[in-house]
């Protein structure tokens, strides 16, 4: 696979996209703070031994003018004033190694002396040079190049790169084309690889099949071989886009260039190809496509999962929208993340556009923490997914709980390659019957924000003040390794039955690192939160309930709602049951036998 072959394939495709057609017209354009310019290798294309990319400050790059508009908005006098951005994976350097990336050390040099390509890892010296070729390219945009990065935790280290991410997702959405390092692993994975010989591209054959014979000359058919897995084997399971940041690039970039192990795909909110298999024969085998936030898909997607059976929610308001989204967060809980203090931060430019865009304006929707503060009450019945290993029945849940992801009532502070499944948002209303169906409120929230000018960023601390009118002291214990089911609980009454009720059908977050609610002091709380699936008549739903441990007392101070400041009895979020009358006998009564009229916080 070489530069000159992928460059021709790259410029079909791209006369073909119109989905960056801002670049084809004049006016003011959007630029990042900093970017590489390319001016010298363009100039040099011919011999690049000496050439040398530059880091410069757009508001003084030459031929750039800011407007009256200000902030990142420029009217730019140069031919070549388009630029693209780098998604790649960063690797793990080598004993001794340090890579190159932007920092107050480096930066000064990077501005006045530029850097040479022979000191770029593989992947960016390729991506630079292939940029450069690029029609009316002069720049580009790599994270670890244009972004301060911090040595520590210090403020003066943080500063730029909290300042920077704030634009991560749009400098994404701005950029003329996206290079995907799709196939590499490390920086020095480079973007082309050798064609593999025994992957052969033919799609027509002609197949004889006696059986259907009816005359002489009909025993040769012409058939298309389509492989159904191509894409998902070239782009969905490729080293870089198991990288949880890569999500919202792929996902935010006009149009995506995907240099994978074989050949090179396109993927644009139109149309996805790759050099193998066309559009249409992607197609035929693809039901959803990454790239589609757009009602018309929410919808498609929520028919699909609800199986044909009559939508109990659609007077909800912006009901598609949040389908995307649970979409969103079911795809993106299954990603890798290096630090999971960027587990908010990595998603937030996709939370802004869905804040901006796609919800309609409504000034009391807020975001917290990976949740959206209408109708949250539902979005809180989040579930970590569980699988059985091998088919054999054992049961396997790995997931790590990561409070410097999220609190614990957000699906941001669970670490898990199996994901989460989002709670399925509705406001308990529109049947002729819905009484009883949401057992507790939302009261008020309160959001710790490491960058308090970026509300979809990185959290530091979370409480949640809920008004639930069942409350119920459990224990909580493991099963033999014989049972079916690890683990089990049954309500801590005295005198306790000789036979007491055990309830099984739960999830538990993160079994293996909340290791505390096994213990013998550990006081374990089951609070019966609502009825469902609402797809069903009442009397054969479940009722979910949350299982929660009680953390002590803590302090909250009001959002602004009303609610006065005091101390509330904290909880940590650690599991949902759904409990059945069916299976589990009189288990939704006994659940709700006891009312309580307590705020408690979690936490």
């Amino acid at each position: 696979m070489t530069s000159s072959d992928v460059l021709d394939t790259a410029q079909t495709w791209m006369k073909k996209c119109k989905c960056a057609k801002t670049w084809e017209v004049s006016g003011e354009k959007w630029y990042p703070r900093r970017l590489l310019d390319l001016q010298d290798l363009r100039a040099n294309r011919h011999d690049l031994r000496n050439a040398r990319v530059r880091l410069v400050e757009s508001a003084e790059c030459p031929g750039l003018q800011t407007t009256s508009s200000g902030g990142h908005r420029f009217r730019s006098r140069r031919q070549d004033d388009r630029y693209v951005t780098l998604s790649h994976c960063w690797g793990k350097p080598g004993p001794g190694v340090t890579p190159l990336r932007m920092t107050f050390d480096t930066e000064r040099r990077f501005k006045t002396e530029g850097i040479g390509l022979q000191e770029l890892p593989k992947t960016f010296r390729d991506a630079v040079i292939f940029a450069s070729r690029l029609d009316k390219v002069g720049f580009i945009w790599i994270d670890s190049l244009c972004i301060r990065q911090p040595l520590s935790s210090a403020p003066d280290q943080m500063q730029d790169w909290f300042e920077q991410s704030r634009y991560m997702g749009t400098v994404y959405q701005k950029g003329f084309l996206n290079i995907s390092a799709t196939a590499s692993s490390d920086g020095n994975g480079g973007l082309f690889f050798d064609r593999r010989a025994e992957h052969p591209w033919e799609t027509i054959i002609d197949l004889s099949y006696p059986p259907l014979k009816l005359s002489e000359s009909d025993s040769i058919y012409r058939c298309m071989l389509i492989d159904q897995f191509s894409w998902k084997n070239l782009v969905e399971q490729a080293p870089v886009n198991r990288r949880a940041w890569v999500f919202q690039e792929r996902l935010l970039a006009p149009r995506v260039l995907h240099f994978g192990h074989d050949q090179v795909a396109w993927e644009c909110c139109e149309f996805q190809s790759s050099e193998s298999q066309s559009g249409e024969q992607l197609a035929m085998t693809q039901a959803k496509r990454l790239k589609q936030l757009t009602p018309a898909f929410g919808r498609m997607l929520r028919e699909t999962r609800l199986l044909g059976l009559p939508d109990p929610d659609l007077h909800l308001k912006d009901l598609y929208t949040y389908e995307l989204w649970k979409n969103v967060v079911e795809t993106y809980s299954q990603l890798q993340l290096t630090k999971f203090t960027d587990k908010l931060v990595a998603l937030a430019g996709v939370a802004r556009l869905f804040q901006e865009s796609l919800f309609r304006p409504d000034p009391r929707q807020t975001y917290v923490a990976g949740l959206w503060s209408t109708h949250l009450e539902s979005q809180l019945l989040w579930s970590v997914n569980e699988t059985y290993k091998n088919n054999t029945g054992v049961y396997d849940n790995p997931a790590r709980r990561r409070p410097e992801g999220g609190p614990s009532f957000s699906w941001a502070s669970i670490d898990s390659p199996y994901g989460v499944t989002y709670g399925d948002v509705t406001d308990y209303g529109s049947r002729s019957d819905t009484s009883g169906e949401l057992l507790f409120k939302a009261v008020d929230h309160s959001i710790g924000l490491a960058d308090p000018k970026n509300p979809f960023g990185m959290v530091t601390a979370g409480r949640l003040l809920l008004a639930p009118r069942h409350l119920r002291r459990i224990e909580l214990y493991k099963l033999p390794v014989s049972s079916s089911l690890p683990f089990a609980f049954r309500l801590k009454i005295e005198p306790q039955p000789k036979r007491p009720q055990q309830f099984k059908n739960f999830q538990l977050d993160a079994p293996d690192s909340d290791v505390d609610i096994f213990r013998a002091d550990a006081q374990m709380y089951c609070m019966p939160a609502a009825y469902g699936e609402r797809t069903v008549i009442k009397r054969e739903q479940y009722l979910y309930c949350l299982l929660l441990k009680y953390e002590g007392s803590v302090s909250f101070t009001a959002s602004g709602s009303g609610r006065k400041e005091g101390r509330y009895r904290a909880f940590r979020r650690v599991g949902i049951a759904k409990i059945s009358d069916c299976t589990d006998e009189w288990g939704q009564d006994m659940l709700k036998e006891e009312v309580t009229k307590e705020i408690i916080c979690l936490c």
